[in-house]
């Protein structure tokens, strides 16, 4: 039995719900369920200490008071009728549930991408749907491994599960998978012909492979299928990038980045060419742009990244930060030309006026 530390304390929330509204008690257990707590008593429900499950809990106490509840969160050293290795074994058997069952998806996910690929039924929308469904599974995955405090058993099979429905998946993908040769239109590449595809890079993003993938989900591909490879895997249909020998990868002096921006026709866009810069002297460290940004994206990514360990949730979260980067560029950019606008009106106000006092002048 694994022993808590002696300064383990937990966090108690007791509510108290109204009759109306009537989903209200629904939704509050469905809310505890996904923080993972444990319940002790009738109302009562708890989760180790932490400043985030104290937090979780305050939110969850505002929500109950605002629907016209009442909620009471406090920490305690010690609950009375019950020891700390029961309140301990109760958490670990409600994760071993939670992993026993995503298990068994998991596991009917690959017998079913194994039957439909023996039967020759295995088509590009079937393995679409199926990657649909291995996204929501890791996530909930993710979800219980976030929630499972003490270490539950039934986590190694359920990893397991998932890293064997990952590589039946990819087996499939070998056999059926689109070409990954480019397409071009006019010397560049059409977004029109890359939508719904396979993309895969390196495992252990940074920089230049997160920009990227924001720059395909954001202005490429709609619906982006990513997949981390180890140094010297493939998958056959996918479209690697940032990888030794690829197309869209570091081309002269130029980082991935850049050389996808050319390659889709988006370098026009100055938000985007000013993005690049800041990527370009982060990546290549060679100061080419000497962009003040690089620094202070740099520290976000690499503190993301020691946060963060695995490469899609560290992907969704730069993904925001890439969105409000350009965001903040185009606004400036837009009020920059304003500015030339109002400026080159001014200019061609006072010509004409020079131009209508002219006859004037010489009469």
């Amino acid at each position: 039995m694994r022993r808590r530390e002696p300064e383990q304390n937990w966090i108690l929330l007791i509510h108290q719900l109204p009759p109306k509204p009537t989903n209200l008690r629904v939704r509050t257990w469905r809310k505890l369920q996904r923080l993972g707590a444990v319940a002790i008593k009738n109302s009562v429900y708890m989760l180790p200490f932490n400043e985030k499950t104290h937090e979780d809990f305050q939110w969850l106490k505002q929500e109950i008071e605002t629907a016209g509840g009442e909620a009471t969160v406090f920490r305690a050293g010690a609950v009375e009728g019950a020891t700390d290795e029961e309140i301990i074994t109760a958490f670990s058997k409600q994760r071993d549930e939670d992993y026993t069952q995503l298990t068994a998806e998991l596991e009917g996910l690959v017998g079913a991408i194994r039957e439909q690929k023996k039967g020759g039924h295995l088509s590009a929308g079937r393995i679409r749907h199926y990657e649909t469904e291995l996204e929501k599974l890791h996530t909930e995955l993710e979800r219980i491994i976030a929630t499972d405090f003490f270490g539950a058993r039934n986590r190694a099979a359920a990893v397991a599960a998932y890293e064997r429905c990952q590589k039946a998946l990819r087996a499939a993908l070998d056999r059926g998978g689109r070409s990954s040769k480019a397409e071009t239109k006019g010397g560049t590449l059409d977004p029109a012909r890359y939508q719904g595809r396979r993309w895969i890079t390196r495992r252990n993003l940074h920089i230049d492979r997160l920009a990227s993938s924001w720059l395909i989900k954001r202005f490429i591909d709609a619906r982006p299928r990513f997949y981390f490879v180890a140094e010297g895997e493939t998958i056959e249909g996918g479209i690697p990038f940032d990888l030794f020998g690829a197309e869209l990868t570091h081309v002269g002096e130029d980082c991935t980045f850049e050389t996808m921006l050319k390659r889709f026709g988006l370098a026009h866009d100055p938000a985007l060419k000013e993005i690049a810069e800041i990527v370009h002297d982060i990546d290549l460290k060679d100061n080419r742009f000497n962009r003040l940004e690089a620094a202070g994206l740099n520290a976000v990514v690499r503190g993301l990244s020691e946060l963060l360990k695995d490469d899609r949730k560290l992907m969704r979260q730069c993904n925001e930060v890439f969105d409000g980067l350009y965001a903040l560029l185009s606004k400036r950019s837009e009020q920059s030309e304003g500015k030339q606008g109002d400026g080159r009106g001014q200019v061609k106000r006072r010509a004409g006026n020079r131009r209508k006092k002219s006859p004037r002048g010489r009469a």
